[in-house]
């Protein structure tokens, strides 16, 4: 896996997504991680920094709805 990087408008946001390997969890776990990091372009504020399975990512359609999915789940509860 290569690093992707990638910009989506979520709910008025424009975010900046960025998924890279993670080699250290993969050889930990025996299974694929990667670090997803999701970044508000207008303030840099950080809205997500996890390490998560790969296939966790993948099985959502990748990273871009994946991170709609995990934010709307959390704009729902707060409301």
């Amino acid at each position: 896996m290569k690093t992707e990087n990638e910009t989506m408008a979520w709910n008025g946001l424009t975010l900046e997504i960025s998924l890279e390997p993670n080699p250290v969890l993969s050889r930990i776990t025996g299974e694929a991680y990667a670090s997803l990091k999701v970044t508000n372009t207008e303030n840099s504020r950080s809205l997500i920094n996890d390490a998560l399975p790969l296939a966790v990512i993948r099985s959502a359609g990748g990273a871009a709805n994946f991170v709609d999915v995990m934010l709307s789940a959390d704009f729902q509860q707060a409301a």
